[in-house]
């Protein structure tokens, strides 16, 4: 009934205070009715007989289910009928009832309900109006018609006008609330079909370009292997074929992320298998070696193979992007991997090389390391790289939140050194 960002205390005073000035009224009313019944009221005295003080004393207890209108509207309807029609007297409670009866009212049952108060609202009127023509004063009776038929409008008028005001603001709000969210949605839908779009030419762009570069690559490395065959170097054909598997691989991790990102849920583990814990590791090395890095690990987590995916994922990414840079910037290739850890310890991993003296290295261009810095930090970690004379170290923190109570303890698992 009123506003729910109001006190509440406040809301409760003014609904007491509302009660209580429909009580009031309803009592004023129930007395001007049984004076227009000449059986509750004595003509010669203008005093309430006996039958006419009981019935009003019954009528007022009627009232009391008035505080009941908006919790229980049946209530005060099946209580103003009684006092309607068995009673004779006013249809004053009924009318409350009603009105929010038929503010809440959707089945059809509930209409039959409001159908029968309105009907109960006339036939009282026509009791009081047959009741009148027994009195016998012809100008009060004359008077007391006219005030019932004019009671009788205005109340049935007040139901209807209130009841169906309340509903059509109640729809109106309705209305406006489905609008908004149609309209949430609407730009919610334009601005995934933008985004949609924008991966869509992004995808094309990166397959017009790189794709096309990656393939190239591919069949020319794969012409030079050709080539070399007929020289009988083995070492320049191994390094050949090595080098069209990485650009194999990376074509067909390029295509894949491409996939991923035209039906836009590419995620930064697309073209990733599943993790496979240290055997992951081991294979990295083993590339990182084929390519003329000499790999130093050292690897002692306790249930590496247990941890979640992507902090495997993130393990086995940032070892790679630390490695391609041993490979760009050392000077004499060599790399000291450490990656230490436990569940609720966190992992740790370092990875140390040697930088020529004087050659200014400041970690490259630098979008490898941001590339790790992100990737870290999206686990809740830490990358800090440091060069402290001709030794380059990227130490890498990253979270690994203890397990349940309820979840076994993991293994420990290790790698050989090379």
């Amino acid at each position: 009934m009123f506003p729910r960002s109001w006190p509440r205390a406040v809301r409760v005073i003014l609904s007491g205070i509302v009660v209580l000035v429909m009580m009031s009224t309803g009592l004023l009313v129930t007395v001007s009715t049984a004076m227009t019944n000449p059986e509750y009221i004595d003509s010669a005295t203008d005093e309430p007989t006996t039958l006419g003080a009981i019935m009003i004393g019954v009528a007022m207890l009627a009232l009391l289910t008035l505080p009941f209108y908006r919790r229980a509207p049946l209530v005060p309807m099946i209580a103003g009928t009684v006092v309607a029609l068995l009673l004779r007297l006013d249809p004053f409670v009924l009318a409350v009832g009603l009105a929010v009866w038929v503010v809440r009212a959707k089945r059809r049952w509930h209409w039959a309900v409001a159908a029968a108060g309105f009907a109960v609202i006339l036939i009282c009127a026509g009791l009081h109006l047959y009741a009148l023509t027994g009195w016998p004063d012809p100008d009060y009776q004359r008077t007391g018609q006219i005030l019932v038929a004019v009671v009788t409008v205005l109340c049935l008028g007040l139901v209807l006008g209130i009841s169906l005001g309340v509903r059509q603001r109640r729809s109106a709000r309705t209305a406006e609330a489905h609008a908004r969210a149609a309209e949430h949605s609407n730009e919610a839908l334009t601005e995934q079909l933008t985004r949609q779009q924008e991966r869509q030419i992004l995808a094309r762009e990166v397959h017009d370009t790189l794709a096309s570069d990656l393939s190239g690559l591919s069949l020319h490395v794969g012409g030079l292997e050709k080539a070399a065959q007929s020289t009988g170097d083995p070492r320049l054909g191994h390094e050949l074929r090595t080098t069209r598997h990485y650009a194999d691989r990376a074509l067909t991790n390029l295509r894949t992320l491409l996939t991923s990102l035209r039906e836009g849920d590419a995620s930064d583990a697309a073209p990733a298998p599943s993790p496979r814990g240290v055997a992951d590791l081991q294979t990295l090395f083993a590339e990182a070696a084929a390519t003329g890095v000499d790999v130093r690990p050292f690897v002692l987590v306790d249930g590496f193979s247990t941890a979640p995916d992507a902090l495997q994922h993130a393990v086995r990414r940032i070892t790679g992007e630390a490695l391609t840079n041993v490979l760009r910037h050392s000077s004499d290739r060599t790399a000291e991997v450490s990656l230490t850890g436990a569940e609720g310890q966190g992992i740790e991993l370092r990875v140390t090389n040697r930088v020529a003296q004087g050659s200014g290295f400041t970690g490259g261009s630098g979008t490898g390391l941001v590339g790790v810095e992100e990737r870290a930090r999206a686990l809740g970690g830490s990358a800090e790289p440091r060069q402290d004379g001709d030794r380059f170290t990227l130490t890498v923190r990253l979270p690994w939140p203890a397990p349940d109570a309820s979840e076994p303890p993991g293994g420990v698992s290790t790698t050989p050194a090379r």
